[in-house]
């Protein structure tokens, strides 16, 4: 028995001693493993690594790519959409035309006008009247020019921001001045040259020339693209006293545009992208890129199929009271050779996204070399001459690459169907009988003619140049 509790003596104290040599044991082995199997990862992870910078080729930035960036960067003021402000974010000299639009605009539509074409020009007449002396009244020409003159040199005088919410303001004044109600009028409409008042003729030369348009009137970029704050809302609305059927239409119209152009974004820089991809003879992730595009181009006709329906612009309202105001119909005289010269208003075909996709298809130019130095800034101008010049579909063709081809054909696809909708959704909206004025679209100016007076002959020849699109469109 003393023999036994001896043995168990001695082992109870052979584990006192030796357990923490064991556990010490343990613990250094448990490193060890932990050491080496953080310098294995460390092995595979540089590994790949250097696999992924073998496999990632870092190009040269393309010109496509940078006509893509100063138009971001210097129209839309590091957005696209641009960016805005307006009012009190302006300098103090400009403030007061964003307050005499305010001031004015609930005086401009009327939910009925008379069936005397001289009575509803009075109307107009007396809005004229309103907003020139309050021009006259609160706007100091003198500082309006003299910052002016130090913007266009010095961005610190005005930011890009701000140029772009006074372009919205100053195109929205003079499209009110020239009407003078809403909805448009027979006699109005008959007006060639438009005596504006003098503080709208000083502020437009300067937009021209920072925008690079030539027209009396505005466009796409201005009245809609430059027309929307940041929570999504008109700045400068034309309807604010109106029903909620009017201001719907007026909304969604007009929304439209910056909408389409936000989700057009990613597909600019897949584009630019695809150029700089082909061109450095990356088929592979041209053929990425392609598709791509075909993915994210649903995305902005979608949003057009969806907005373009009777839920969400009346064909009711949309003639009187969102269309004809767009238009502009006048022009001016040269006072060396007598000549007319005559604008229109805002067109679809100002939009960005279609004209982008027909240059990177290698398709021919929609607006005519005149109309597009009128109305579409010079920076839009440029990001599409450079998508035409440098458009690889022809060639890829030619060297037989039907991947490429097919891709190009999908985009081709989406294309048609977008214009084949564009073509029978318009035609109902522009049916629609507005007795107070002559036949007219925004982008055509007046269609009414001695022969021409009903709205299925005056809009053939619209139809026809949307039929010509469509088919070109391949």
């Amino acid at each position: 028995m003393l023999n036994f509790d001896l043995i168990i003596a001695n082992t109870q104290l052979s584990v006192l001693y030796l357990f923490p040599v064991a556990v010490f044991g343990l613990f250094l082995n448990l490193y060890r493993k932990s050491i080496l199997g953080r310098s294995n990862r460390s092995k595979v992870q540089a590994g790949n690594a250097y696999t992924a910078l073998n496999e990632t080729i870092i190009y040269k930035p393309h010109a496509a790519q940078n006509s893509l960036q100063d138009l971001i960067e210097i129209d839309g003021a590091g957005t696209w959409p641009p960016t805005t402000v307006y009012g009190d974010a302006w300098p103090e000299a400009l403030r007061p035309f964003h307050d005499i639009y305010q001031a004015m605009a609930p005086a401009l539509s009327t939910a009925e006008l008379s069936g005397d074409d001289v009575k509803n020009f009075q109307r107009c007449l007396d809005f004229r009247m309103q907003m020139r002396t309050l021009y006259n009244d609160q706007v100091n020409m003198d500082e309006v020019k003299a910052l002016l003159d130090a913007a266009e040199n010095d961005e610190n005088s005005l930011s890009r921001a701000a140029w772009n919410g006074f372009f919205a303001c100053i195109a929205l004044s003079r499209h009110s001045f020239r009407w003078g109600t809403i909805p448009i009028v027979k006699l109005a409409q008959e007006e060639k040259v438009i005596d504006f008042p003098a503080c709208l003729d000083l502020a437009w030369p300067y937009l021209k020339r920072r925008y690079g348009v030539t027209s009396q009137g505005g466009n796409v970029a201005s009245n809609y693209l430059c027309n929307f704050d940041d929570n999504d809302q008109i700045a400068y609305p034309i309807n604010p006293t109106m029903d909620e059927l009017i201001q719907s239409a007026e909304y969604h119209f007009g929304h439209v545009f910056p909408h389409i152009e936000r989700e057009a974004l990613s597909i600019y820089h897949m584009v630019t992208k695809a150029i700089q991809q082909y061109s450095n003879g990356d088929r592979s992730g041209t053929l990425q890129s392609l598709k791509g595009i075909n993915k994210e181009l649903r995305i902005p006709l979608k949003t057009y199929y969806e907005t373009m329906h009777e839920s969400k612009i009346s064909r009711k309202v949309w003639m009187h009271y969102a269309q004809g105001f767009q238009g502009w119909a006048a022009g001016d005289i040269d006072p060396i050779t007598g000549e007319y010269t005559e604008y229109d208003g805002l067109s679809g075909n100002q939009l960005l996204l279609p004209q982008i996709m027909d240059a990177f298809l290698g398709l021919d130019r929609y607006l005519n070399e005149e109309n597009t130095q009128r109305y579409m800034p010079k920076l839009q101008r440029k990001f599409r001459e450079t998508i035409a010049e440098h458009s690889f579909r022809n060639e890829a063709k030619q060297n037989g690459d039907d991947d490429i081809e097919n891709e190009m054909n999908n985009i081709v696809k989406q294309m048609r169907v977008f214009r084949t909708a564009h073509r029978v959704r318009v035609k109902p909206y522009l049916s629609v009988p507005a007795p107070e004025r002559m036949i007219m679209t925004a982008g055509k100016s007046v269609l009414e003619k001695d022969d021409v007076h009903d709205y299925e002959s005056a809009i053939a020849p619209l139809d026809k140049m949307l039929k010509d699109r469509l088919m070109a469109t391949k």
